[in-house]
């Protein structure tokens, strides 16, 4: 168990070992590098920046757990305040975080099966939540459209286990508006 003051998540390694990593990516900024200068043999070499984005050069952009979470958490505290101003603000600034982390099928994949069969991983949905408001919003692989279970709707008297289809288009969901 661990308190986890980041807010961000991975499946492996363990988290204390993450907390550790981060420590080589104390460069990242959300500000762009300076213009620099060189001495050149007969006068001075200034070099531009390319674009926009140079804070973060050296972010790691693989598939794996690690990599991922040190994504996670350069895009989380880089999150202006003034953006958020509701849970709806909330959700869609975590989808467009989330979108960075979506695994298209056949991105990442083993060796195939003894039967032929290609094992690839993939994002097969994405979810954020609104405690307050009780709503449940998601998106699929076959639909990236955000929808959204909003739990007040629903008969919630633990009397029997309620299930929701993702596939389902039934009344209790609807798309995000």
């Amino acid at each position: 168990m661990h308190d986890n003051q980041l807010g961000v998540m991975t499946n492996s390694p363990p988290f204390d070992w993450h907390t550790t990593n981060l420590r080589n990516y104390l460069n990242l900024s959300v500000n762009n590098l300076p213009a620099l200068t060189l001495n050149g043999s007969s006068q001075p070499v200034t070099l531009k920046p390319i674009g926009q984005g140079t804070g973060m050069l050296g972010l790691p952009g693989d598939l794996m757990p690690p990599s991922r979470f040190v994504r996670a958490v350069a895009y989380t505290q880089s999150i202006l305040p003034e953006l958020i101003q509701s849970g709806h603000d909330t959700v869609l600034q975590a989808f467009h975080i989330l979108n960075s982390f979506d695994i298209p099928k056949g991105l990442a994949r083993d060796d195939m099966t003894a039967d032929g069969q290609i094992l690839a991983d993939y994002t097969l949905w994405t979810s954020a939540n609104d405690l307050k408001a009780k709503k449940f919003y998601f998106r699929t692989y076959e639909n990236s459209q955000i929808r959204v279970v909003d739990l007040m709707k629903m008969d919630l008297t633990a009397d029997s286990i309620a299930t929701i289809s993702m596939y389902d288009e039934k009344e209790v969901i609807r798309s995000m508006t």
